[in-house]
């Protein structure tokens, strides 16, 4: 899955935080601060998206609805698998000790991750966990 760029993952977050398929405007509402940008940008954005698959346009009346292609979810797990490729050789366990060591995470996040870990586990017996 191709990789979006910062600003194009922040405008599918906003998509994505609308939770239906939304205009401009309701995608400009839930961008963060920093890139409240200006109305061509954002529908530049928009176009660049929608030309690499993440959304579709359909019109409804005289505006545009934007319909994610793409669940977060998905997205989330293509760039974090791809991150930790690369940056860590796949090795999960090297990832959390570099967040932990450079204070990125904090004990009580590892102990909300230890909890969820045993859930995911118990929830999953059939899975192989060598």
């Amino acid at each position: 899955m191709e990789q979006l760029s910062r600003s194009e993952e922040q405008v599918m977050a906003a998509l994505w935080a609308c939770g239906h398929p939304a205009t401009r405007r309701e995608i400009a509402v839930n961008l963060p601060a920093e890139c409240r940008w200006a109305d061509t940008t954002l529908l530049n954005f928009l176009l660049r998206l929608e030309k690499k698959s993440f959304v579709r346009t359909e019109k409804q009346g005289n505006k545009n609805l934007y319909i994610p292609l793409v669940r977060r979810l998905t997205y989330c797990g293509a760039v974090s698998q791809a991150h930790l490729q690369t940056l860590y050789g796949g090795d999960l366990r090297a990832m959390v000790h570099a967040l932990a060591e450079t204070n990125r995470i904090t004990y009580a996040d590892i102990e909300r991750l230890l909890r969820w870990l045993g859930e995911y586990q118990a929830a999953n017996p059939e899975y192989d966990y060598e």
